[in-house]
């Protein structure tokens, strides 16, 4: 399946996620795109391939729709909606975006659509490996999240015949600026 993380740091948050793919036992893929970075806004998911294909394709529209038609980036509450609506059956997912306020911070889709507001989130087949890093690291700075986000993921590989060690990273800054 693959793992993905979400960390929210001082200063930004992070995406993270490996780039295999096993489907019923067998590695398909070394290479697959599970982080996806969408300029102001990022995602990472989870599932089968062409689900979790259509779950980036649908998420890309929505957010440039948006982004045509409000002139501004989407907001990380809305952005958990739309991911949340889009997910569909086998499809887990994090995101990244900013709140009013500029601070960057995460969401987390578990597999039923449900919203989750953690600062640390792992999700995938070496979520409970992962998860474990990042409950035990500290992150004081968005590198330390980036680095920490890293950690997770190697473990994960480490324990889980479905994670792969090629990491993706996604990082968002928070903007001083009121958005």
């Amino acid at each position: 399946m693959a793992t993905i993380v979400a960390v929210e740091a001082e200063g930004g948050a992070v995406l993270a996620g490996d780039r295999l793919r096993v489907e019923d036992g067998t590695v398909r893929s070394r290479d697959e795109d599970h982080v996806f970075d969408f300029g102001e806004v990022g995602a990472a998911a989870v599932g089968e391939s062409g689900v979790v294909e259509e779950f980036r394709s649908q998420l890309e529209s929505e957010i440039r729709s948006y982004e045509t038609e409000q002139g501004e980036s989407m907001r990380i509450g809305r952005l958990a909606t739309v991911a949340s609506n889009l997910a569909r059956e086998g499809v887990e997912a994090v995101v990244a975006g900013r709140e009013d306020d500029g601070e960057a911070r995460v969401r987390g889709i578990d597999a039923s659509g449900s919203i989750v507001t953690d600062d640390r989130i792992a999700l995938g087949s070496g979520a409970e490996f992962a998860l474990g890093v990042l409950d035990g690291g500290d992150v004081a700075r968005l590198d330390d999240a980036e680095e920490l986000a890293r950690e997770a993921i190697v473990s994960a590989a480490d324990r889980d015949a479905g994670t792969g060690e090629t990491i993706d990273v996604y990082r968002l800054e928070s903007s001083s600026e009121t958005l």
